[in-house]
């Protein structure tokens, strides 16, 4: 057994990630800066990663033997509107906890949560390899760039034993409304009630994205702890792209009730990239993950997510 922390416990992952924890048999350790879900797993300690003497004190105090990092902005359109409290909470946030690392001097592995947003339009129309260009059109993606580049220099610079993760999109139960899958559930369950009319306003359906279950995506967070190489940035994804529309009529073919789907271009993203997907065969050969739950599982337990709410 190890003892884990978890930054942004509280979040979407966050609550998958204590849970599967668990389940394998790990001590989990919690920061969380919003209210913790009731029944989250483990030892909860409220905090702003930003807080360089408090994530200190924490360390100090719990001496995990591995941290996962998942505390931050995680959507890009709130990062648009706030990009500075981005750059601030996934950036400096990021560093703060590298550096109290360092200065403790504790010998555990940091897995660093980016994303593959930090791509941007490298390669576009093929499969992401890890040695592509960041080329980031977002200030989340920039953040997440950030993040990845503050983890490689405290490993070179300092030893510190760091692995990058650069998930795709995934979903499943308990995702927020700010992302499309958990939109439509959110909607549908709320036609079914009644509460809105059968009309849905989406954006841009044409476009093409690897999609992972989260269930599937937090057991790779645990993988890499003990299997990936230091130093080294690794794809999370199932390499299937799916286009947005597939997933939008699946949710829909679910319904109790007929929904419409409506494109209005003032929900089109400005930076849409028509096809992001990438190649997770550097992460699979190192540690032997796969995906294992089918994306038609993953939408049919998001859209009972929300009947249940």
């Amino acid at each position: 057994m190890s003892r884990i922390l978890v930054t942004g416990i509280e979040g979407f992952a966050g609550g998958h990630l204590a849970r599967h924890l668990t389940s394998a048999g790990h001590e989990v350790i919690g920061l969380h800066w919003a209210d913790a879900p009731a029944g989250l797993p483990g030892e909860l300690h409220r905090g702003d990663v930003c807080d360089f003497d408090a994530t200190r004190a924490l360390l100090e105090t719990t001496k995990p033997d591995g941290i996962i990092h998942l505390a931050g902005i995680s959507s890009v359109a709130l990062s648009e509107s706030r990009q500075m409290t981005t750059y601030e909470v996934n950036a400096l946030g990021t560093l703060k906890l590298l550096e109290a690392v360092r200065q403790l001097r504790l010998k555990c592995r940091l897995v660093l949560i980016s994303s593959a947003d930090v791509y941007g339009r490298s390669n576009v129309g093929r499969a992401l390899s890890e040695d592509l260009p960041s080329l980031p059109l977002s200030p989340y993606a920039l953040s997440k760039h950030m993040t990845a580049e503050a983890g490689l220099f405290y490993h070179r610079a300092f030893g510190l034993d760091v692995v990058i993760l650069r998930p795709f999109s995934h979903t499943g139960p308990g995702q927020t409304t700010a992302f499309v899958f958990p939109k439509v559930a959110n909607a549908i369950a709320r036609i079914e009630r009644g509460q809105m009319e059968p009309v849905i306003v989406m954006g841009d359906l044409s476009v093409r994205r690897d999609y992972t279950d989260v269930r599937d995506v937090v057991r790779a967070y645990l993988l890499a702890l003990g299997r990936c190489v230091a130093g080294e940035t690794y794809n999370v994804t199932s390499g299937k792209p799916l286009m947005i529309r597939e997933g939008v009529d699946y949710l829909c073919g679910l319904a109790r009730v007929p929904v419409e789907i409506s494109s209005s271009a003032a929900e089109f993203r400005p930076h849409d990239i028509p096809l992001l997907t990438g190649d997770p065969s550097k992460f699979m050969a190192a540690t032997g993950w796969k995906p294992e739950i089918p994306f038609a599982n993953t939408l049919s337990d998001l859209l009972d997510y929300y009947r249940g709410l």
